[in-house]
């Protein structure tokens, strides 16, 4: 009797060690099986642009692969239309998505605190070497959400922006960019942040993730960038939202509350203070902020 449980238990150990090795829990992640082999790029992206299409971008240094969605809208997107592309790239060759040619789909499962959970699967990819590829058990998770950055279109223009006097140069700078800052107590422990963003996102109702870290700790709160002065209350999730992470654990928040001080959109400086309490029980108390965006 045993030795059929420790036989028992040697094949569990041996099914959870396969596993390991397909299966990535690490937050952000990106991966798929492309002709039965593992696809997991170090580099992982979602880029939204202007007009409300969703990049997901991965690359390894010799792989990458991008496909787009027509909107950041949870559902279903068919490789059947035009604007739902994947394009995949190696040493040997491009293989591209045609419309009508390829059957697939990307599925967005969650849009929640500025990131894009879902999963994916195409078929029959033509490449320009003349074979195809195909993506099984594809998913991304969790990964944030990113603003399209166009590249400079010209010389020209960047020997304008250099020849600038510096004074002009001063004035277009948001001094609230300058000095943006975030403090809060963490279970009535300081936490001093040193590493500050403030990110617009969305094309019909825009929001603002502003971001604070050190070293260990990060803390994020979104909210419609059409925001007023006054108390509102935040959640884990939709138009007021607020998370706290700790050596990279992420817990959003069940309840608080964030007061806007002051918005002035013209300059498009922002402050306030705030408090939630996370799914995992840590009390942030005390939050104050001061932001450009």
């Amino acid at each position: 009797m045993i030795k059929k449980i420790t036989l028992l238990l040697a094949f569990i150990c041996l099914i959870f060690s396969s596993c390991s090795t397909d299966i990535e829990v690490n937050s952000p992640g990106l991966q798929a099986t492309i002709d039965g082999k593992l696809f997991r790029p170090d580099i992982r992206k979602a880029i939204i642009h202007e007009d409300g299409t969703l990049v997901i971008i991965g690359n390894t240094g010799t792989e990458s692969i991008s496909f787009t969605t027509s909107s950041t809208e949870r559902g279903t997107y068919r490789l059947e239309q035009a604007i739902n592309q994947v394009t995949f790239e190696n040493n040997d060759a491009k293989f591209v998505s045609e419309e009508g040619a390829n059957n697939g789909q990307i599925v967005i499962t969650e849009i929640q605190d500025n990131l894009v959970s879902g999963n994916f699967y195409f078929t029959d990819l033509k490449g320009s070497n003349g074979k195809s590829m195909s993506f099984q058990n594809g998913w991304f998770y969790r990964l944030p959400i990113e603003n399209f950055v166009p590249e400079p279109e010209e010389e020209e223009e960047e020997e304008e922006i250099i020849i600038t006097s510096e004074e002009e140069e001063q004035e277009e700078i948001n001094p609230c960019l300058l000095n943006a800052s975030l403090t809060a107590m963490i279970n009535g422990n300081e936490m001093i942040t040193d590493d500050h963003d403030a990110i617009p996102f969305g094309v019909n109702n825009p929001s603002i993730l502003i971001k604070a870290s050190n070293e260990d700790e990060e803390i994020t709160i979104v909210f419609p960038i059409s925001v007023e002065v006054g108390q509102h209350s935040l959640t884990g999730s939709g138009e007021y939202s607020a998370t706290y992470s700790l050596y990279n654990d992420k817990a959003s928040a069940v309840s608080g509350r964030l007061t806007i001080t002051s918005h002035d959109t013209e300059t498009k400086c922002i402050s306030g203070t705030f408090e939630f309490v996370t799914t995992t029980g840590v009390a942030v108390t005390e939050g104050q902020f001061e932001y450009g965006y």
